[in-house]
């Protein structure tokens, strides 16, 4: 069984405040980077996407990629 690890993301959305948390893989995060120091998230209860920082949102992720 071929398991991939995943990374905890955490996004808070500037319209609704609705916190969220991503269990996301590391193909799953370079897709949702913009550059090397932000990402977008899409908020589950409003659709809303926003930014949020890589180091701030997955600090985990973040040291092992050396940002």
């Amino acid at each position: 069984m071929n398991q991939k690890r995943r990374y905890e993301v955490k996004g808070k959305c500037p319209q609704c405040a609705c916190g969220s948390i991503y269990h996301l893989t590391f193909e799953e995060i370079e897709a949702k980077t913009i550059d090397k120091e932000n990402m977008e998230l899409s908020c589950p209860e409003c659709g809303q996407v926003h930014r949020e920082q890589v180091k701030t949102a997955c600090p985990e992720y973040a040291k092992e990629c050396h940002l």
